[in-house]
């Protein structure tokens, strides 16, 4: 079953259909995400924009980027889709939610050959 469409801005990356929306995550407090994903739904991911929360006026400062990965596609790793997975992102140019960020987001995420593992705050995992 194809991702609902309505709502979303439509960016083709080699020839591949990708869909992406800016939204309060309610699972984070309400904060914006720019949440993107591909029409056959394996790419999927959210990443935190550096805002506040609309409602609240929390700020949230990413100091630690990080994605979200809750698809089951992402280059240099098996077996995902058992659950979110976080992983440290180069510092972006957020301010202003663009296409170029969001294709700059999606060919990072289908070449990065090694990940690194973050939590909720960004903070990194491996020691």
């Amino acid at each position: 079953m194809a991702i609902a469409k309505k709502r979303k801005r439509k960016i083709t990356i080699n020839d591949r259909d990708f869909y992406w929306s800016v939204k309060p995550d309610d699972d984070d407090f309400g904060l914006l995400h720019l949440f993107i994903a591909s029409d056959d739904k394996k790419f999927i991911v959210s990443y935190p924009l550096a805002n506040k929360n609309p409602e609240s006026g929390v700020s949230c400062m990413q100091s630690n980027p990080y994605i979200i990965v809750m698809g089951k596609e992402f280059k240099g790793l098996d077996n995902l889709g058992h659950g979110w997975e976080r992983f440290a992102v180069p510092k972006w140019d957020d301010e202003a939610v663009t296409p170029s960020l969001v294709a700059d987001i999606i060919n990072w995420c289908l070449t990065i050959e090694k990940v690194t593992p973050v939590d909720w705050s960004g903070n990194n995992l491996e020691q």
